[in-house]
């Protein structure tokens, strides 16, 4: 029996060319399809981050919005007429030599 003639596992010298085309074409789609894939993989990732970046800018503008309204508040909190009518109103204080008068309604 020689190799390739019936069955045999050595390929014959005409069937070497084929073999090795398919070997390198093997190669090559598989090396194509890896990269397709790593490519495609990165593509999403990067998506998926800009995404992300959009969401967290979002986010940002609005903690600075409510940081400046905070500063806002405490600005306001800070001026002496806001303090004296907060303790007029909220706490019932008068000023010394004031008197405070309180109108009590009858139910008749």
């Amino acid at each position: 029996m020689r190799g390739g003639e019936e069955g045999g596992l050595a390929p014959t010298k005409a069937e070497r060319p084929r073999w090795r085309k398919r070997t390198v074409l093997i190669a090559v789609l598989l090396t194509v399809g890896l990269l397709s894939f790593l490519y495609i993989d990165r593509f999403l990732e990067i998506r998926r981050l800009h995404a992300e970046i959009a969401s967290i800018t979002q986010e940002e503008r609005t903690a600075l919005a409510v940081q400046q309204e905070l500063r806002d508040k405490l600005a306001q909190a800070d001026d002496p007429a806001t303090i004296e009518y907060l303790a007029r109103k909220e706490l019932g204080l008068v000023k010394p030599g004031e008197e405070k008068v309180i109108f009590i309604k009858e139910n008749r």
